[in-house]
């Protein structure tokens, strides 16, 4: 059967990305009167799958071709020369600014002088793309039916890694399998938008691998940086701590006195209290030292978060973490759901560009009220 352009949209830009495969077949086969010998939910599923492998090679082969024109082989490795100082430079915010910021911030003028030297700059949010960049994961369909096996009950996932791209108030969705793959991909938008010499500032949760992989794909580019998501640090201090402490007063008490030396970008002396605590409160001291070793090794991802709230200066990846329930989460993470991997990150392709799509739209509103709130002496000759 032949399907129109029509048909895909309503069975997959505002069918599958929005309900199960059985409910859009039950709405396609309503409006089209075939309550009987209409379309299957497999074969819409298969349709659907299909739709989003070819979306996928696209971006794969455009991103490839892309790279290849800017000094890039065939494997994601820059083979030009490095890109220019001019445009390796990142262009910060002024030193009058910032300690203007940090007066305002704290009364303890014997800080000051340790939240200047936080090793994470403060750049100027006018010449910055801010990414944020993380793996959402979804439960693995089986490959055939099996009876329990008490040996072997861990359950497996199928990760999707989603991208959010934003330059003052344009912003773009990417995703794709694996932090590499979708990080190719990021790198051919970067060339094709023109830009080349901007700062950009990735916010992750600190996930070891996935900053490793980051600084290593843009081993070419100096002008980039990583922060640490607020919300992650505080959780994973949480959850350490709820396992290193003898109880919840225990572990509220650290807390109370943790958190604002982390909020104020004082990593050192986070780590010193850390190590003071006394025995008698501690129950498990390996994860007392993994959080310690956590705090260590992001140390230069973990700016002062009070002085880049005063500037406007982004915090956090929770825009990410919306894209990430926009595009995987709201239509995959259900009970019962599992899904294969094809399937899944095909469907997630589908959502991603229905997203970028509604950004459009969204952009060409606001483009049009614009235009028609203009003030008329304007449009007068």
């Amino acid at each position: 059967m032949y399907k129109t352009i029509g048909f895909k949209e309503i069975a997959m830009i505002y069918g599958n990305t929005e309900e199960s495969y059985r409910k859009t077949t039950s709405l396609i086969n309503r409006i089209r009167y075939q309550a009987e010998g209409g379309t299957p939910y497999r074969t819409l599923q298969e349709n659907t799958e299909q739709e989003g492998r070819k979306l996928i090679e696209y971006v794969e082969k455009t991103s490839k071709c892309i790279l290849q024109q800017n000094g890039f082989s065939e494997d994601g490795v820059y083979l030009g020369h490095e890109v220019a100082d001019a445009e390796n430079q990142a262009v910060r915010l002024s030193n009058e600014i910032v300690s203007k910021a940090v007066e305002k911030c704290t009364g303890d003028p014997s800080v000051h002088d340790e939240i200047l030297n936080n090793p994470v700059p403060y750049e100027d949010p006018e010449n910055t793309v801010n990414i944020s960049i993380d793996d959402v994961n979804v439960k693995k369909q089986k490959e055939a039916r099996k009876e329990p096996d008490s040996e072997n009950t861990k359950c497996k996932y199928v990760h999707n890694t989603v991208v959010h791209v934003a330059k003052g108030d344009k912003s773009y969705t990417l995703n794709g399998h694996g932090i590499k793959a979708v990080l190719g991909y990021l790198m051919a938008f970067i060339f094709h938008n023109s830009l080349i010499g901007y700062r950009f500032q990735f916010f992750t949760d600190g996930h070891k691998t996935l900053n490793h992989v980051i600084l290593k794909c843009f081993i070419w580019y100096r002008n980039i940086g990583l922060i640490l998501d607020w919300y992650h640090l505080e959780k994973k201090c949480k959850e350490r701590l709820s396992l290193a402490m003898e109880g919840r007063v225990s572990r509220n008490k650290v807390l109370e006195q943790l958190m604002p030396l982390l909020w104020y970008g004082r990593t050192d002396q986070a780590i010193d209290l850390l190590k003071q605590i006394e025995a008698k409160s501690i129950k498990s001291k390996t994860d007392l030292q993994k959080l310690i070793d956590y705090l260590k090794r992001n140390k230069v991802y973990i700016p002062c978060y009070a002085v880049r709230k005063i500037l406007g200066l982004r915090n956090s990846s929770n825009i990410g973490e919306k894209t990430n329930d926009l595009v995987v989460s709201d239509r995959q993470k259900h009970n019962g759901m599992s899904w294969s991997k094809p399937g899944s990150v095909a469907l997630a392709s589908i959502s991603s560009l229905k997203r970028r799509e509604t950004e459009k739209l969204q952009d060409g509103l606001k483009k049009a009220n614009l235009f028609l709130n203009w003030p008329r002496e304007k449009h007068e000759p």
